[in-house]
């Protein structure tokens, strides 16, 4: 919208200049929400960082063993003692709120995981190991899901909030600005134009008293 179509009265410049200083605590605002946003995201994606590379060693481990014992086992016996087990694992999961951003919280404890549906005298110990990794890993790779989905709702988010920054930048508050100066400039003139013409009628009277007339 143009300044120029704003009817420069008094009453409008004050309610611009009202306006103005309202859109500048609010522009304020949006930039601290942004830097708040910006120190939990950078907690969470080094949280996230950290598990991740806990979570990698572990399943590393995880693999050898489990390689070590399809060598022992056979990938027959493997697959049927896999399909042997339970396909789901109850969890639990709810939402928190940080600067209006619906954070997910899931929570699974390792006794949510089924226990080792095989001795480790019916089958290969690297079995075993393998499994009792892959329980303890379990629960950080939900924690990494978690954070994951966590750190995307904040950038998404950050990119929110910086968008309605960048609106307030290049539009919002020149548009304002500019409606003010444009306002002001035009009521100077008025009140310049008025200043001359009163001066004008002043000597006009005084010549008139002055001649008699």
């Amino acid at each position: 919208m143009s300044s120029r179509k704003v009817l420069p009265t008094k009453i409008n410049l004050i309610s611009f200049r009202n306006q103005l200083k309202l859109i500048r605590v609010i522009k304020r605002l949006l930039e601290n929400k942004r830097e708040v946003l910006l120190i939990y995201l950078r907690t969470y994606v080094n949280e996230y960082e950290k598990i991740y590379n806990e979570v990698n060693k572990e399943l590393s481990v995880v693999y050898e063993s489990f390689m070590k014992a399809v060598v022992d086992e056979g990938i027959s016996s493997i697959e049927m003692i896999a399909n042997s087990q339970s396909s789901s694992m109850e969890l639990k999961s709810f939402t928190k709120v940080i600067f209006g951003v619906k954070i997910p919280i899931t929570e699974i404890s390792e006794d949510a995981i089924p226990a080792k549906p095989f001795s480790e005298v019916e089958t290969s110990p690297h079995l075993s190991e393998a499994y009792e990794e892959m329980r303890k890993t379990m629960v950080k790779v939900i924690k990494l899901v978690e954070l994951e989905s966590t750190i995307r709702s904040l950038v998404s988010e950050l990119r929110r909030t910086q968008r309605l920054i960048n609106a307030i930048d290049t539009s919002i508050l020149p548009f304002y600005n500019n409606s003010v100066k444009y306002i002001r400039s035009i009521l100077n003139d008025r009140s310049r134009e008025e200043f001359v013409r009163l001066k004008v009628t002043r000597r006009i009277l005084q010549r008139r008293r002055t001649s008699g007339v």
